[in-house]
């Protein structure tokens, strides 16, 4: 049974089916000027060849009036080797029924399963094909709100490729979860389930303490934190002053949280806060940062480490 993480990863792509275009132009797999339009097409592969065989999406993309490139878009988390039989059958299947060039694009959000991917597919004799492969490394990196909540497919795969990165990673999942809380309910508990479990440990643990909930479950912290984007979207489209000045004391109060967790965080690791450092935690009001400094303070060896770039501050 495909997991939470296989499920998103494909509806990225039915949900955006530009995203595959952009993607394969950045692996350099895009012969011709950028496509015009792009549809999903029935991802079952054609009858006539096998019936119980269908891709985890499929776009057909055209220019001028006409198909210019079909894709298939498979998700891969692991090795399979009867993949190698599949992908083949799936891109010439597809390719006869809709008659245009094809590429077949496998995401592999996991490095070594990347690396597999990318060996030629032996067909006999002086033929071998090879597929597109997406590895976690060749994804764009997503940090800027704005930017993913254009984008929401795209910042979802980047938090995906890169939320476990010790640098830059806890923006780009802030990003992401940003650009979720725009989605329909349904849309962005699958993606944000999803995410939460691609995470490592220690990164969700700097999450459920940047997230600053009394909740004791993971499940509950990740709930209130998307809780708190849909009333931050419902502020956003004009409820009263009265609720905005709550809301405002319901920040006063999570930056308190966070920046007595942050000492407790460092204290629990052995890690002496001194008076100059208690200062600069204590005069952050700026929950991004914070954010970042619970991430840091879940590996950092020293607290200047993890408050550098304040403490080199003027």
């Amino acid at each position: 049974m495909p997991s939470s993480l296989h499920e998103a990863l494909r509806d990225a792509f039915r949900d955006d089916p530009m995203l595959a275009a952009d993607l394969l132009r950045l692996l350099r797999c895009w012969p011709d000027a950028a496509p015009e339009h792009a549809a999903l097409i029935d991802p079952t592969v054609a009858q006539n060849v096998s019936p119980s065989l269908a891709v985890d999406a499929a776009v057909v993309f055209s220019a001028g009036g006409r198909a210019v490139m079909l894709s298939v878009i498979e998700v891969q988390l692991a090795v399979d080797h009867d993949k190698q039989w599949d992908w083949p059958l799936y891109a010439c299947a597809l390719r006869r029924e809709h008659r245009c060039p094809f590429v077949v694009l496998v995401v592999c959000p996991r490095a070594p399963v990347a690396r597999w991917a990318e060996q030629p597919i032996a067909l006999g004799p002086g033929n071998e094909m090879r597929v597109a492969v997406l590895g976690p490394e060749a994804v764009p990196w997503v940090r800027d709100a704005a930017e993913a909540k254009r984008r929401p497919s795209l910042a979802f795969l980047s938090a995906v490729a890169h939320g476990n990165a010790a640098e830059g990673g806890i923006d780009a999942v802030f990003a992401a979860m940003s650009a979720l809380g725009e989605l329909d309910e349904a849309r962005a508990q699958t993606y944000t389930s999803a995410l939460w479990d691609a995470l490592d440990a220690s990164v969700q643990r700097a999450l459920e303490a940047a997230m600053a909930t009394n909740d004791p479950t993971i499940e509950s912290n990740f709930e209130r934190r998307m809780r708190e984007i849909f009333e931050a979207r419902g502020e956003a489209r004009g409820e009263a002053r009265g609720e905005a000045r709550g809301e405002a004391r319901g920040e006063a109060r999570v930056l308190a949280t966070m920046r007595a967790t942050l000492v407790q965080m460092l204290a629990g690791r052995g890690l002496t806060v001194t008076d100059a450092q208690r200062a600069v935690i204590d005069r952050c009001a700026d929950s991004a940062a914070l954010a970042r400094w619970l991430f840091l303070a879940a590996t950092a060896d020293t607290v200047d480490v993890v408050l550098a770039a304040q403490l080199a501050a003027p």
